[in-house]
């Protein structure tokens, strides 16, 4: 399945699944965000096993995420490639005591 093209984002929290955003992914890169943050970085996938290396900006009031509060931080995404989705945990490097659940989903691949 190809991987390039338009995401959403969600994490498991106290309520089910939030919507965590809308993701590109192209050429190896990622950019996104929802109404509170935005994000960049990079991936890869090797067979199913997916792997992302993103820095999250926040431009509102920072969230308390990962036990912190803080306007940036690095975030690194695993997970498995099955039909369109991609599950696995969604965590920071330095905290991974706070690792959650994420899920993403391909919505669309780039117009031809």
């Amino acid at each position: 399945m190809a991987i390039e093209g338009i995401w959403t984002g969600e994490v498991y929290g106290a309520f089910g699944w939030e919507n965590r955003g809308v993701f590109i992914f192209q050429n190896d890169r990622v950019m996104g965000g929802d109404n509170r943050q935005y994000t960049t970085g990079r991936y890869e996938l090797t067979g199913t096993r997916f792997k992302a290396w993103l820095n999250v900006h926040y431009y509102g009031p920072p969230r308390t995420v990962y036990g912190t509060a803080s306007e940036q931080f690095e975030t690194v995404v695993r997970g498995e490639l099955l039909d369109g989705t991609i599950d696995g945990t969604i965590g920071r490097p330095d905290r991974p005591q706070f690792d959650l659940q994420f899920r993403l989903t391909r919505r669309m691949g780039f117009p031809d």
